[in-house]
């Protein structure tokens, strides 16, 4: 073997050696990308791949934590192509996390600075809850318990009515709706009703189900509010994963909760005989059970990893004859 023979070789031998261990470090580099577990951000697990992310919508919330929210509420209502009641109201929210024991949570939230564009906006009773406060308890995944210290909110409640009673005393007519809107309001069972939806809104998505961007929807039987008694609408409510942002840190849930038609159909029916026997009339014609009546909630909201809701938007509609009812909700966040 002559020296240049055994130059080439040894090259040959070199070139072999890097390259076959540059393969096995590429391999491996392979193997251990594959085998690496999700992205894990603000204790909120997402994939690699936003559609295979599985989203638990959850609040990772701490004592003392404190958020600032805009809320705007819009009713309109039609009768053919004419609106017969339009109304808007906007208020702060400043949401705090008041104490965490074990697996519960106390929130409270701070009504501030409620405002109407409306001319009878004194009948609606939203009026009273200026700089009044509620707390409540939810569960270690955000989903709403119950109310809690509502003796203090009736309290503020009342102090917050004495204001306004004090800027209408020249006005006998405007004094009587306040009053009556105090007595109703000022007890445990009615006064959760000025703030049950809002907060509800706000928790809606908490603690249902794990969810990816093509799992089928969470689909559960639930509750409406009635439209012609006291008695709950059966209903039926989808959820879903609409989006998972493309940095990671949020995700946007999707809700559509539809009221059964035969049981608002014969709802319907029964709030027309029991009206004809107080009148003394005759009893409705059984046609009326055909009477075509929708009523849904839509509900969108864009949820941090750490929780807390970006925005939140719910729409409420109520179709039937000629009457279009339609009233939005919107939490937008300050801070």
């Amino acid at each position: 073997m002559t020296l240049i023979d055994y130059i080439l070789m040894k090259v040959k031998f070199t070139y072999y050696f890097l390259f076959l261990l540059f393969s096995i470090k590429i391999f491996a580099q392979n193997n251990a990308q594959d085998s690496l577990a999700p992205i894990v951000k603000n204790d909120t697990i997402f994939a690699t791949n936003p559609s295979d992310s599985i989203v638990f919508p959850k609040t990772y919330w701490n004592v003392g934590d404190v958020k600032r929210y805009n809320v705007t509420t819009s009713e309109i209502k039609l009768e053919g192509d004419t609106i017969s009641n339009q109304e808007q109201y906007t208020y702060n929210v400043v949401i705090e996390v008041e104490d965490i024991y074990q697996n519960e949570t106390v929130i409270k939230w701070n009504f501030r600075n409620v405002q109407f564009n409306s001319k009878s906006f004194l009948n609606n009773p939203f009026t009273l809850a200026n700089n009044v406060s509620i707390s409540f308890k939810i569960d270690q995944d955000g989903r709403f318990l119950s109310f809690i210290n509502l003796d203090k909110t009736i309290k503020q409640l009342l102090l917050s009515s004495e204001d306004l009673e004090n800027k209408y005393l020249d006005n006998p007519k405007a004094i009587a709706i306040i009053k009556k809107n105090i007595q109703y309001y000022s007890n445990e069972e009615n006064i959760v009703k000025l703030f049950d939806k809002d907060i509800r809104q706000f928790h809606h998505f908490y603690g249902k189900s794990n969810f990816t961007l093509n799992s089928d929807p969470f689909v559960y039987q639930s509750y409406m509010d009635n439209l012609f008694s006291t008695s709950p609408t059966p209903a039926t409510t989808s959820i879903k994963l609409n989006e998972v942002g493309t940095a990671h840190t949020n995700y946007i849930m999707g809700s559509f909760q539809e009221a059964d038609k035969e049981w608002l159909a014969n709802s319907w029916y029964t709030y027309l005989k029991d009206l004809a026997t107080k009148l003394g009339s005759e009893e409705p014609s059984k046609d009326r059970l055909k009477d075509d009546i929708k009523y849904f909630v839509k509900t969108t909201s864009r949820i941090k990893d750490n929780g807390w809701i970006s925005y939140s938007i719910e729409t409420k509609k109520v179709k039937f004859q000629d009457t279009d009812y339609t009233l939005e909700r919107r939490f937008e966040l300050v801070d």
